[in-house]
């Protein structure tokens, strides 16, 4: 992970990341000060995220057929014209608003491919081993993390002093960095495989066979459909339980990414010491432990002292889940099981969130995170049984990258 070819992906990831979290602020805000209407900002969140579901499997042929690198390059190029497009014509006066709901759609489908081609990279770079994987999955998981922190906080001050379509220049500019940068990977031959819809089918079929893969796809679906519960009860509870402070929302959220950038740095500095399995296991004792201590009322230190430490446990099971799910299945069908993990956590987040809102409506804030805590314990079940499984045991580099430069014809 010391190689210049991973320092290139990270800082790729990390810079791209920056840029998606600065549009994040300043296109809602453009939408809503230019129309006026908070219906038609909220369309255009759902307008980008809808294709990533829809066309995560398909996605996952054209990984399989172009190879993470030249995906993720043509992903990068082609965001940076759309993001650039937007300011164009609003400045020529010719942006009406269906025109702009066709090209965060278009950034939509590219984002279904260019998320699991991400993942798919660090394969291509450092090789199959599980455990070195899951650690640059925290590194990974740790620059995404980081460009939430500063991304928003770089564009509210940008958006204050330059308005948000100078804002959404500096994200076309990252996505055009971070394409330049990928440029510099070496090219690998590949064969490409010929375009098979019945390889979607074959890679969901093995997850559902692979004991590993289907508890901890489980697992990881359970918290996709808890954790954004969460997130929306922090606003209830300083609303409920704090006065209606507005510097307790600022902390909890602070303490939530403040919280995961730290897990993801526990889980690089230690994952190659410890197999993935055990990792997530620890990690979802862990994070149901924090869950429970929510429901209680406490000092808002104290509160954000626990949702820091539940983020911080969380990476423990996302990054080992991401490694085996994209090691376990043959080379062949990898690029296929990754997007139907995207698909899962995608479709999940979005019910999570219209689920939290009528429950935060009708029912104490203290009994839906009691809930979650318990459903967060069932989570926990479900990874620890994976501990003593005979099918949990690591799969080094040695077989599966023999794997690897048969499937591929790769050469170093």
């Amino acid at each position: 992970m010391r190689s210049g070819q991973f320092r290139r992906v990270i800082v790729a990831e990390f810079v791209s990341s920056i840029g998606t979290q600065m549009t994040t602020l300043a296109l809602p805000w453009f939408v809503l000060m230019t129309t006026g209407s908070p219906a038609r900002m909220g369309l255009v969140f759902v307008v980008q995220i809808l294709p990533v579901p829809l066309l995560s499997m398909p996605a996952g042929l054209l990984v399989a057929r172009w190879g993470a690198r030249r995906v993720s390059i043509v992903g990068d190029a082609v965001g940076a014209v759309l993001i650039a497009t937007v300011p164009t014509l609003y400045l020529a006066g010719a942006l009406p608003f269906w025109a702009l709901l066709v090209i965060v759609a278009l950034l939509g489908c590219i984002a279904s491919a260019y998320l699991p081609s991400q993942r798919m990279l660090l394969v291509e770079t450092l090789g199959s081993d599980e455990r070195i994987v899951t650690a640059a999955n925290a590194l990974f998981e740790t620059a995404t993390s980081t460009a939430r922190l500063v991304g928003p906080a770089a564009a509210g001050f940008l958006i204050a002093g330059f308005g948000p379509l100078h804002v959404l220049w500096v994200d076309a500019a990252t996505f055009a960095l971070s394409a330049v940068l990928l440029l510099g990977l070496p090219h690998r031959k590949r064969t490409p495989e010929p375009i098979s819809a019945s390889k979607m089918a074959e890679g969901l079929s093995f997850v559902l066979r692979d004991p590993v893969l289907k508890r901890m796809s489980l697992a990881a679906f359970g918290y996709g459909l808890l954790m954004p519960v969460v997130l929306l009860a922090l606003p209830v509870m300083a609303k409920t339980r704090y006065d209606s402070d507005p510097h307790v929302v600022g902390w909890l959220m602070a303490a939530w990414g403040g919280g995961t950038a730290v897990g993801t740095v526990v889980v690089a500095r230690l994952a190659g010491r410890i197999p993935p399995v055990h990792f997530a296991a620890c990690g979802g004792v862990g994070a149901a432990v924090m869950l429970w201590l929510l429901p209680w009322d406490q000092p808002a230190v104290t509160a954000a002292l626990t949702i820091g430490a539940c983020c911080m446990f969380l990476p423990g099971v996302t990054a080992p889940a991401v490694a085996l799910l994209t090691l376990r299945p043959p080379a062949d069908l990898r690029p296929h099981v990754i997007p139907l993990f995207g698909a899962a956590v995608f479709v999940a987040s979005p019910l999570a969130y219209g689920t939290a809102g009528v429950l935060f409506e009708h029912l104490a804030v203290a009994a839906v995170l009691a809930a979650v805590a318990a459903g967060a314990t069932l989570c926990a079940l479900v990874l620890l049984s994976l501990v003593r499984h005979p099918a949990a045991g690591p799969r080094g580099a040695s077989r599966r990258g023999a794997e690897d430069g048969a499937a591929n014809g790769t050469t170093r």
